[in-house]
């Protein structure tokens, strides 16, 4: 028989008990380059929510069961040191939960049958699946046999979907078939440890929580089993997995955990206890220990995760030795599966980067998209390709709408990622009048069509989704209650294009602004001569670096401001912000250890800025911020939208290093405080006092990120700001700063300068000459050392 030459996979498992650094590259990205697998891999991982998947009771819409499914390689592909003949493969359950009792404890062992990938002389076990795939099936039961099963103990092929009746191309394993007369026709583990048949029949054994899965070779020289912690069997229980030392390194084929501590954050694994924080799984996969590095942390988010692809190739699986990330293969191989979708749980069906494209559309119940009134919306419905590696074609067309009184729909037609196994969105186009009440709902149904690659066929579904209208005049408070006016905020992106020095001057804002900067538009700075010179390349960092209105790196140097008599200062008032009140914690990290500064850049608006003019109105589509300040969402009527609404602020924000390469954007959340000019004899505000802005009526200072800016790598971020709500409801007539606070502690919000419409009257009589002058001082300032912020 013939082999593929042997993995060093080996060699670095045992050698990962040495301490690994973690790589500082992290970046969303398609999964390792292709490759078959030559060992077993765990493809999925699902669980269903407590008593809703029995036969007894079972919940039409909910047919799955807890499963796990494992894919077996071909002969040709095995690893040399796997056994053709007698493949003998466990999965363990490890608890990582840190407040549980049985923390680095196995929850449970379950010993599969042994399997025999070389029948050519003749068959020891069970025989590989056409599929490869392996599914360990799991069914909540009342009865022997359980009843609401379809087919009976002699028809019956597996216990997922409600009962499984037809040829199947994998093989079916009952965890706890062998409790009840209903096995005739799939085999059952060799050992389970435990099945406690009081609980664990309406419970399932797939735990809640934190939890480390592991596929291992019981074949492996040295390997011992472990007992499930409630097992009453005379057997140890506790695997060691830091030290390597209780189950051997050696024979772990795959293994990944799921963790919802809140203070887990994806990118940052593997922790190095103690953090001080208790973070579940920090004592049981911690930093060097031995299964750190070949085992990627997920977050629990839904049901169960599953494989991207089969032949997605983890960090700890490719032939680079020291290269293992588990963060980014945490980012970059699995996906979450809910019962919702659009990554349903999908019992032996796993898809190759080969495969098709296929669509998957999410359920009704959460197809509901917010819409702004006063726009052309284009939201994506939520959707996903999981087929192939391989690219989709949409149109959506309505099928069914209401009275469009308010909202007219209309078919529209977009192109997913060229990539599979990713969320897609299907658009809707939706026109919104500007009059719709706050709140209003409409419900539709869209006749989806699709065009996979490779173009087999196209194949149409319908989904029936609903659409709330909103336009907000109050924000809230951290109880939810109506707090002060609300902003409305929008981001457009601008990629650098090539041959085209200064991106900005290639949209509506660039040719808007040219002709009124200094006469009926100004700006904080002084930068806008540069930065609407069409010969300044925004891509180079020379030229752009030295302009960034930098925030602050060391506490000695945050700032903070005085408020009028009997109102807070700056930083009590980002302090009893409703975003801070509500425990969020978005601004952690943003004060000195004192509480008495706050990190944050200052921009003075010298003549005050008015909130009552909104006079631009960009021809581009734009992404609307929602009320939790996220801009650029798939999934959302705020994404992508042409809008009849107009701003009165404009700002102009970097993503360029000081080296020419992109900042990730992950961690330019910014935060906006403007402080009162002049107010409304009836205003309760007094001038002088700072407001911290909240967003399409979301809390009072909630934060902003544009690292989603489509379409993506983006270079210059635009950031347009519609005040007006805040004389409408506060009596706000003008504001005469502006105050960026820094929402992460990492400085990457690098803005350049604001451009804003004066109050009414203001003749300023400078021209772009006269502000080429000024430029020229201001230049002359910084070479002589001196501040010109």
């Amino acid at each position: 028989m013939s082999r593929a030459l042997s993995s060093p996979r080996r060699l670095r498992i045992a050698l990962s008990c040495a301490t690994l650094a973690l790589s500082t590259t992290m970046a969303w990205s398609t999964p390792a380059r292709a490759a078959l697998p030559d060992h077993p891999v765990i493809t999925e991982v699902y669980r269903d929510a407590l008593g809703n998947d029995g036969p007894v009771g079972r919940e039409p819409t909910n047919l799955h069961q807890e499963f796990i499914e494992i894919y077996l390689p071909t002969l040709d592909d095995l690893a040399v040191g796997l056994s053709a003949d007698a493949l003998a493969i466990t999965f363990y359950e490890v608890e990582g939960d840190s407040s549980s009792l049985n923390t680095g404890l196995v929850n449970y062992r379950i010993d599969l049958p042994v399997f025999d990938l070389d029948p050519s002389n003749g068959l020891t076990g069970l025989p590989r699946p056409p599929s490869g795939l392996v599914v360990l099936g799991w069914v909540d039961y009342v009865g022997s046999p359980p009843v609401g099963l379809a087919g009976t103990p002699s028809t019956r092929l597996g216990l997922v979907n409600g009962g499984i009746t037809e040829s199947r191309d994998y093989t079916f394993i009952a965890i706890n078939g062998a409790q009840f007369d209903g096995t005739t026709n799939f085999p059952v583990p060799v050992a389970v440890s435990h099945l406690d048949l009081v609980t664990d029949p309406s419970n399932g054994k797939i735990s809640q929580g934190a939890a480390v899965y592991m596929l291992v070779d019981r074949n492996t020289p040295g390997y011992l089993p472990y007992c499930g912690a409630t097992d009453p069997a005379p057997c140890n229980s506790f695997p060691d997995l830091p030290s390597g030392f209780g189950l051997p390194v050696a024979s772990v084929l795959d293994a990944f955990a799921n963790n919802d501590d809140a203070n887990f954050v994806v990118d940052k694994q593997p922790y190095a206890p103690p953090t001080g924080d208790n973070i579940d799984l920090e004592f049981i996969l911690p930093d060097g220990g031995a299964f750190t590095s070949i085992v990627p942390q997920l977050e629990e988010n839904g049901e169960g995760h599953q494989r991207r692809f089969i032949d997605s190739v983890k960090t700890s699986e490719d032939a680079l030795a020291g290269n293992e990330d588990p963060a980014l293969d945490a980012l970059t191989v699995y996906l979450d599966v809910v019962n919702a979708g659009p990554f349903r749980p999908t019992p032996g069906h796993a898809p190759f980067s080969a495969s098709g494209a296929e669509l998957a559309l999410a359920d009704d119940a959460v197809q509901v998209f917010d819409l702004l009134a006063g726009t052309t919306a284009h939201a994506g419905l939520i959707a996903a390709n999981i087929g192939g590696n391989r690219s989709m074609d949409f149109v959506t067309i309505p099928e069914s709408t209401g009275p469009e009184t308010f909202v007219s729909f209309f078919a529209d037609a977009s192109d997913s990622p060229p990539i599979g196994q990713a969320l897609v969105g299907p658009m809707v186009g939706a026109m919104v009048a500007r009059d719709t009440a706050d709140g209003h709902l409409e419900t539709a149904t869209f006749r989806v069509e699709d065009t996979p690659d490779p173009p087999l066929s196209t194949s149409a579904r319908s989904v029936t989704a609903t659409y709330r209208v909103i336009d907000p005049t109050f924000g809230l408070s951290e109880l939810g209650f109506p707090l002060q006016g609300t902003a409305l905020l929008a981001g457009l992106g601008l990629p650098d294009e090539p041959g085209v020095a200064n991106e900005l001057m290639t949209t509506s804002v660039g040719q808007w602004l040219a002709p009124r900067l200094g006469v009926s538009v100004f700006d904080a700075r002084g930068e806008g001569i540069v930065l609407l010179n069409p010969l300044t390349d925004l891509s180079n960092p020379v030229l752009v670096d030295p302009l960034i209105a930098t925030i602050p790196d060391l506490p000695a140097n945050y700032i903070n401001d005085p408020g009028p008599l009997g109102k807070p200062d700056l930083v009590q008032t980002m302090l009893s912000s409703a975003e801070v009140r509500a425990g969020t914690g978005t601004y952690d990290a943003s004060f000195n250890p004192t509480q008495t500064l706050l990190q944050a850049r200052r921009f003075d608006l010298i003549p005050p800025a008015v909130t009552t003019s909104s006079p631009f109105v960009p021809s581009e589509r734009v992404h609307y911020a929602d009320a939790g300040g996220n801009l650029g969402q798939i999934h959302s009527g705020l994404t992508n939208v042409e809008t009849t609404r107009g701003f009165g602020l404009i700002m102009i924000e970097t993503h360029l290093g000081p080296t020419g390469v992109l900042e990730s954007g992950e961690t330019d959340d910014f935060g906006l405080v403007v402080r009162a000019a002049a107010v409304a004899p009836t205003s309760t505000i007094v001038p002088g006092e700072f407001i911290p802005l909240s967003y399409s009526g979301g809390l009072q200072g909630a934060d902003i990120d544009t690292l989603n800016l489509p379409p993506g790598n983006v270079q210059t971020s635009v950031v347009l700001l519609d005040l007006e709500h805040l004389y409408d409801e506060m009596g706000v007539i003008s504001i005469d700063r502006l105050y960026v606070v820094d929402g992460s502690g990492a400085r990457e919000a690098e803005f350049i300068d604001v451009f804003f419409v004066p109050e009414p009257g203001f003749v300023a009589g400078l021209s772009l000459a006269a502000g080429s002058l000024l430029l020229a001082g201001r230049q002359r300032l910084r070479k002589a050392g001196r501040s010109t912020a």
